[in-house]
C-alpha cells in the first residue's frame, strides 16, 4: 500500500525538524514471546517446595512469576509513556495551528481565507495522523483548550492521567464555563477537584464521576449540557456488510422515541395473514419508504384517502392535523413509556413462529423498498448481457449483486450505466469535449468512477461533490473526465486557496495590487502516469493516489477461448504490429474484427 511521503519544500525551523528527528530516532525494546518451551525454562524443576530457602532457587514457577512482575511494571511504564506522548502530540498540534494563525496575520488574509487556512491545516493533521477530518477538528479544539489549562496539561505530561481523562476535564469545565452565574474561581476549584479524583480510575468511570460531580455542585449546568447535545444532532451513513449500510439518526430522545412509535404503528398496520415479515423488518421498510418519499402501502391509510393525509389504522384523527410537532412527539413518546405501542406488546418469538408458518404456506418474501432516484451503476458488459455473474458497483457504496442492480435500474426514472471492457475491466472511452464545463452525463460518469471525493482519506460520497480541473483550463487543461476530479465543497476550497480569492470568488490582487507579491501555498492535486489523482499538502507532504480496486474481468470459457484465438489472429505474424486500433477498446476492436470475418465468410 502506498504511504505518504514527507518532503517539505518550503523550509522549516530547525527546532521543529530536530524534534521530528529525535522522535524518529526513538527505539523501543523488542519483547520476545514467552511460553512453556522458552529456553530459560530448560532443566528447571516445576516449583520449589515450601518453605523455600532464601534466596529461592530458580524454578519454572519463579521464572514465570518474575516475567509477570516485569510485564506489569513495563505496562505501567507504557501507560505513562502513552500519556506523555499524548501531551507531546497536543503541544505539536497547538504549535502547528498557532503558526497557521501567525502566517494568516502576516499575509493579511481576510476572515474567509483565515477560516480556509485553519481548516486546511486541520486537514493536514488528519492526513498525517491518518484520522478522519472530523476527528482532527475535535483534536484541534481539544489541544487549543488544553493550552488554556496548564494544570491539566502538566498532569498529562507527567503521565498522572490519560488523554481521555484530560478530555473529560476539558469537556466538563467547558460546560461549567458556559453556564451563567459561574465565576472563574468556581471553574478553577472544580478543575482541581477533578485532577484529584482522576488518578487510579478508568476513563469511563471517571467520566461518570466527573459528570455527577458537576451536576451536584452546579445543577444548572444540566440545561447547558442538554442544549449542547441537541446542537450535535446529525444524520450519518456507515457501510455495513453484504450490501447493507447503517443509517444513524442522532436525535433528542423524545423525537427518536416518537419516530420509533410512528414506524411501529405503520408496520403493525401492514401485518396480517398474508404478511410474514417480522416487525423489525416492516419497521425498517416503513422508515425507508418515508425517508425516500415513496407512497405508503394501502394498509397504512384509510381506504379512499390520499397517502399521507389519511388516518392510520387504529387512530381516530388524521396524522399531524391540528397537533403541534412538539406535542405530537411528546404524545408518541408517552405511548412507549406507557408500556406498549397501540396497546400491543411485542413478542419476537411469536413473530418468528408466524414467519415460519408463512414460509411453510409458500408465501413469497416481501422485499425491502428500493430508492427511486438517480442511480449510478457500473456494470461489466458481459454481466449486463447475463453471460457472467460479476457484481455491479453502486456509486457511494461498493459491490452489489447483479439482481439488485437490475431492479435499481427498473425503478430509476433515469440512470447512467457505465459499461466496462471485458478485457481490461476499465470504462469504455467517451468523446473528449472542448468546453469549460463538463456535461451533466460526464459529471455523473466522473462521480461514478471515483465514488468518493478525491481528497486523501475523504469519504464524502461522489454524488455530493463538485467537479474541478486538475490542470486549470486557463493553463490549457482540457475539459475531459481524465482532467477532472470530484471534490467536496470543503476540499474544493482548499485547492483554490492558493488563488488568493475572497469568499465571493474575486481575486484580492485586483483590488490591492501589492498582493501580487504574495504567494500562498495550499493543497495541489496532480495526475499520475496511470491516470490516478495524487495530492501534495501545503507543507510538501505527498499523498499518493488511492489504490485501484478494479477486479479482473470474468467471462465464460467459450468466450475466453474465442478472445484468445481472436487476439492471436489480430496480432498477425511474429514481430508484426497488432492490428488493434488503440483509440478503441480491445472489446470493440475484437467485435468489429469478428463481424468483418463473418461478412467475408458469407
Amino acid at each position: 500500500m502506498d504511504e505518504p511521503v514527507c518532503d517539505p519544500g518550503n523550509g522549516g525551523l530547525p527546532a521543529t525538524q530536530e524534534v521530528a528527528a529525535l522522535i524518529s530516532a526513538l527505539s523501543l525494546p523488542s519483547i520476545e514471546p514467552f511460553g512453556p518451551d522458552n529456553a530459560v525454562l530448560a532443566g528447571l524443576p516445576p516449583y520449589a517446595r515450601h518453605p523455600a530457602p532464601v534466596p529461592e532457587p530458580a524454578s519454572r514457577v519463579s521464572v514465570a512469576r518474575a516475567v509477570q512482575d516485569a510485564s506489569v511494571a513495563a505496562l505501567a511504564a507504557v501507560r505513562v509513556l502513552e500519556a506523555r506522548t499524548a501531551a507531546l502530540k497536543a503541544a505539536l498540534v497547538a504549535r502547528h495551528l498557532a503558526a497557521v494563525a501567525v502566517e494568516a496575520a502576516a499575509l493579511a488574509l481576510d476572515r474567509h481565507q483565515g477560516q480556509v487556512a485553519e481548516s486546511s491545516a486541520v486537514a493536514e493533521i488528519a492526513t498525517t495522523l491518518l484520522i478522519p477530518q472530523g476527528s482532527a477538528t475535535a483534536l484541534a479544539h481539544q489541544c487549543a483548550s488544553l493550552a488554556a489549562h496548564p494544570d491539566t496539561f502538566d498532569a498529562l505530561g507527567r503521565g498522572v492521567l490519560s488523554w481521555r481523562h484530560a478530555c473529560t476535564i476539558l469537556e466538563e469545565t467547558q460546560t461549567l464555563a458556559q453556564t451563567p452565574a459561574v465565576e472563574p474561581a468556581d471553574i478553577t476549584a472544580f478543575e482541581a477537584g477533578l485532577l484529584a479524583a482522576a488518578p487510579g480510575t478508568t476513563a469511563g468511570a471517571f467520566a461518570a464521576r466527573a459528570r455527577k460531580l458537576r451536576e451536584g455542585l452546579h445543577p444548572e449546568t444540566l440545561t447547558t449540557r442538554m442544549r449542547e447535545a441537541i446542537a450535535k444532532r446529525s444524520l450519518s451513513v456507515d457501510p455495513g456488510k453484504d450490501g447493507m449500510a447503517w443509517l444513524t439518526l442522532h436525535l433528542p430522545a423524545p423525537a427518536a422515541l416518537g419516530a420509533l412509535v410512528q414506524c411501529t404503528r405503520l408496520a403493525r398496520a401492514q401485518q396480517g395473514p398474508g404478511e410474514h415479515c417480522t416487525l423489525d423488518q416492516l419497521r425498517a421498510d416503513t422508515a425507508a419508504i418515508l425517508l425516500l418519499g415513496q407512497a405508503l402501502p394501502e394498509a397504512c391509510t384509510t381506504p379512499g384517502t390520499p397517502v399521507g393525509e389519511g388516518t392510520p389504522v387504529g387512530e381516530g384523527t388524521p396524522v399531524g392535523e391540528g397537533i403541534p410537532v412538539g406535542e405530537r412527539v411528546t404524545a408518541l413518546a408517552a405511548a412507549v413509556v406507557d408500556g406498549g405501542v397501540d396497546g400491543m406488546p411485542e413478542d419476537p418469538v411469536q413473530e418468528y413462529f408466524t414467519q415460519l408458518e408463512a414460509t411453510r404456506n409458500g408465501q413469497a418474501v416481501t422485499e425491502p423498498p428500493l430508492p427511486s432516484a438517480q442511480v449510478i451503476v457500473t456494470v461489466p458488459a458481459l454481466a449486463l448481457l447475463g453471460l457472467t455473474n460479476e457484481p455491479a458497483q453502486l456509486a457511494g457504496h461498493g459491490p452489489i449483486p447483479e439482481e439488485i442492480a437490475r431492479k435499481l435500474l427498473l425503478n430509476a426514472g433515469a440512470f447512467l450505466r457505465v459499461l466496462t471492457d471485458p478485457l481490461t475491466n476499465t470504462p469504455l472511452a467517451g468523446l473528449p469535449p472542448d468546453r469549460y464545463r463538463l456535461r451533466q452525463a460526464e459529471k455523473t460518469l466522473l462521480r461514478a468512477l471515483h465514488e468518493t471525493c478525491s481528497f486523501p482519506n475523504c469519504t464524502n460520497p461522489a454524488l455530493d461533490t463538485e467537479t474541478d480541473h486538475i490542470t486549470p483550463y486557463s493553463a490549457g487543461g482540457p475539459t475531459t473526465v481524465e482532467n477532472s476530479l470530484p471534490e467536496c465543497k470543503r476540499h474544493h476550497g482548499y485547492k483554490h486557496f492558493r488563488d488568493d480569492k475572497d469568499r465571493h470568488g474575486r481575486y484580492r490582487q485586483d483590488l490591492d495590487p501589492d498582493r501580487r507579491g504574495i504567494k500562498l501555498r495550499g493543497w495541489k492535486p496532480c495526475t499520475t502516469n496511470d491516470g490516478r489523482i495524487a495530492w501534495t499538502s501545503p507543507t510538501g507532504k505527498y499523498h499518493p493516489p488511492k489504490p485501484r480496486t478494479t477486479q479482473p474481468p470474468a467471462y465464460p470459457k467459450w468466450l475466453k477461448k474465442r478472445i484468445t484465438k481472436g487476439a492471436a489472429r489480430l496480432a498477425g505474424a511474429a514481430g508484426a504490429a497488432p492490428r488493434i486500433d488503440p483509440s478503441h477498446s480491445p472489446f470493440e476492436s475484437l467485435i468489429q474484427h469478428n463481424f468483418k470475418h463473418l461478412d467475408e465468410d458469407d
